[in-house]
């Protein structure tokens, strides 16, 4: 049966899963108050350019969380296409390589979802074992050095920009777009959430679970490359250690905005606010004179501490 909204349990639970979230509304608001470059139109624009890049990839993680399963390597082939699309830009042009990257992250997703799908290889194992494999091809083909770009075309869509805004944004916003209508308004979309809500009850409904699991992975790899295209349009260069942070920011922004790790519930809509409060917590950090590996020990916290919330929420749920 349903829970009342003012049900203790439902207000507790609801202020776990939010915690954290409230946290950094609570950070941005004292930021504000004592940073005056924290809130000007100029940082504003920056955070939106600046966290539309892995937002792409967040935003196909989300999905695969609602599914009950999560892809360690995407942060690989996020790292794989800066380096393919760098070099098929310089060898064939950028329509080409906007093609075969496209096609390369797709292949590696679908590897991916072969293995969890069919050979029912656990998502962590499985993506474990190929977020080496693909990091250590970045380095081979690099020879662990970045590689660079001059393509006038390439720039051109860098520098591309609407009062601030630059292509990120407007490609992050139909990426949004298209995957909140995936998942409420199509069939496929809504076998996600049962496959994710319960595994055996989907597939005895008549659901091809398999295939559900194995295109999560498909659309996962796509946006990864996505985003590492993305990347290259701002920098201009491609390399291997690129985005290594960018599983791990995808699935604390999921859950910060409210998706359960435990699959069955949440939205593509909800992870916007994650990404947007992740963002705002960064740039604040660096605007505070935080070096970078500091920065990297509070991502860490950030995760576990969403991660335990997420675990004692979901047990108040079914206590």
């Amino acid at each position: 049966m349903k829970k009342h909204i003012l049900d203790k349990d439902y207000i507790g639970t609801f202020l776990i899963r939010n915690a954290v979230s409230m946290m950094l509304l609570a950070f941005v608001v004292v930021m504000i108050f004592t940073k005056r470059s924290f809130f000007t139109a100029d940082n504003i624009v920056n955070i939106i350019n600046e966290c539309s890049v892995y937002g792409v990839t967040a935003c196909a993680m989300t999905v695969a969380i609602i599914c009950a399963e999560f892809d360690l390597s995407a942060s690989s082939v996020f790292a794989w296409s800066t380096v393919l699309f760098v070099i098929c830009c310089n060898a064939l042009g950028i329509a080409a390589a906007f093609v075969i990257t496209l096609a390369s992250g797709a292949v590696m997703g679908a590897f991916n979802g072969i293995l969890v799908a069919k050979v029912r290889i656990p998502a962590f194992v499985a993506t474990l074992g190929t977020m080496t494999a693909i990091k250590g091809l970045a380095y081979v083909v690099t020879e662990a050095q970045p590689i660079n770009t001059s393509n006038e075309t390439l720039y051109a869509i860098g520098q591309f920009n609407i009062f601030g805004i630059t292509i990120a944004p407007i490609v992050f916003t139909l990426v949004i777009l298209i995957f909140i209508w995936f998942l409420k308004y199509t069939r496929f979309g809504r076998n996600i959430y049962a496959t994710g809500g319960n595994y055996e009850v989907a597939k005895l409904s008549g659901i091809n679970v398999e295939f559900s699991k194995f295109i999560i992975f498909v659309l996962l790899g796509v946006c990864a490359a996505i985003s590492g295209m993305l990347y290259c349009s701002r920098i201009m260069a491609g390399w291997a250690p690129y985005g290594g942070d960018l599983s791990l920011y995808c699935v604390a922004a999921t859950v910060i905005g409210g998706t359960s790790l435990l699959g069955g519930s949440g939205g593509v809509h909800r992870t916007i606010i994650g990404v947007l409060l992740m963002a705002v917590l960064f740039n604040a950090l660096t605007l505070l004179g935080v070096d970078g590996s500091m920065q990297k020990f509070i991502r860490g916290l950030v995760l576990i501490t969403v991660i335990m919330l997420d675990a004692v929420a979901n047990m108040r749920k079914k206590s």
